[in-house]
């Protein structure tokens, strides 16, 4: 979760090891191992890498320019860095960012993060699209929420109704009624 809330922060989402001690009982500990690919040096040069293109992203809105366009706006910024490659990584925000590789998970949690910094309302959801696993973002616009899949073609704010194909928690994130 932290992970997915920071990927300016986070460079790799580690692999994690539970181990329970004592294997049953009132009273047991719980051991969690992160393993990470990278090196501790290496992530931090991969957050140091990062971190110019959230500030770069922030800088690009800031004014007093309407959400609606600060919104718009971050969604040029970042799909029109590269011709993406639609790819997992194992480092989200680095790849996406400095590479140009990324899924749709890596999107929305960098969209949602660049939103953020911004002061915009943005945040990830988890579902399907067409029965596969799938990111996206909410976004809230004069106290108004919206759905906006970047890897859809183009930006677009769309009410529930209009997610056809797309299969989320209703409880768990805010209605699009637009």
């Amino acid at each position: 979760e932290y992970a997915l809330l920071h990927p300016d922060k986070v460079m790799e989402i580690p692999q994690i090891v539970e181990n329970v001690y004592p294997k049953s009982g009132r009273t047991r500990v719980v051991e969690l191992k992160l393993h990470y690919q990278s090196s501790r040096e290496m992530l931090r040069s991969m957050q140091d890498k990062v971190e110019p293109v959230f500030a770069s992203a922030e800088l690009y809105v800031s004014g007093d320019g309407m959400d609606s366009v600060k919104f718009s706006q971050l969604y040029t910024f970042l799909m029109e860095r590269y011709d993406y490659t639609i790819k997992t990584s194992v480092t989200p925000a680095y790849s996406l960012l400095r590479h140009g590789v990324g899924d749709n998970k890596a999107f929305a949690m960098v969209y949602a993060a660049m939103c953020r910094q911004a002061g915009l309302d943005c945040i990830v959801v988890s579902g399907t699209k067409d029965a596969e696993s799938r990111y996206w973002n909410i976004i809230c616009r004069d106290n108004t929420y919206y759905h906006v899949d970047l890897l859809s073609g183009n930006y677009r704010e769309r009410k529930d109704q209009q997610m056809e194909g797309y299969v989320w928690d209703y409880s768990a994130y805010p209605a699009c009624t637009g």
